[in-house]
């Protein structure tokens, strides 16, 4: 009975809000890449659970899993992967699995690192993970850098923040410019420099 309820527990657990069929369709179509983790729970099967990242070969590196490839290919076709290597081990296994992307934060946050972060997760639930942004940073122009592409996305608009983040993607909030800073303050130097010139030369 404990093991039933604990195996229930980890389904929910796992499971995506009932109340977000949007949010199911993008785990549906969502894909891992190399340095991307997979999230097992396999019924009666401990040494099988854990967190578990995808190798640059594009398989799962577990003790006994090795083989399973995950890279490009959908929920469904890694479902199936993986029923049939657990099938060595456990008849009919029950099982389930979530994906975790790896994402770099970085430019105007306050924190900026490599996170990882569920496929549904938002750029602007993203930043926020990150710390939120300095008092430099630049909510109005944020840059997803995507496949090779940058996608500048404004932040106070609430349908670009709720862009969902894709695997390998790389986020970076720009920096608000300041007067003083970058065009004064150099300017000033510059000044100063040739100032203390002249009055070598005079001398």
């Amino acid at each position: 009975m404990q093991r039933i309820l604990l195996f229930l527990a980890l389904l929910a657990a796992f499971a995506l809000p009932a109340s977000a069929a949007a949010q199911a369709s993008a785990a549906d179509s969502a894909y891992l890449r190399p340095g991307d983790l997979i999230r097992l729970a396999v019924f009666r099967q401990p040494d099988f659970s854990g967190e578990f990242p995808v190798s640059p070969e594009g398989t799962i590196q577990h003790p006994l899993l090795s083989e399973v490839n995950v890279v490009g290919v959908p929920r469904s076709v890694i479902r199936e992967r993986l029923r049939a290597a657990l099938s060595r081990y456990e008849r009919d296994p029950s099982f389930v699995f979530s994906f975790l992307y790896r994402v770099a934060v970085g430019g105007e946050v306050r924190l900026p690192n490599l996170y990882t972060v569920i496929p549904e997760t938002t750029v602007g639930q993203a930043v926020a993970t990150a710390g939120g942004l300095t008092e430099y940073g630049r909510l109005e122009r944020v840059v997803v850098v995507r496949g090779g592409q940058e996608l500048t996305l404004d932040l106070r608009d609430p349908a670009q923040a709720e862009t969902r983040i894709r695997s390998g993607d790389q986020v970076r909030v720009t920096r608000r410019g300041n007067l003083m800073r970058d065009v004064i303050g150099p300017f000033a130097s510059v000044i100063g420099a040739i100032a203390a010139v002249v009055a070598i030369v005079s001398n």
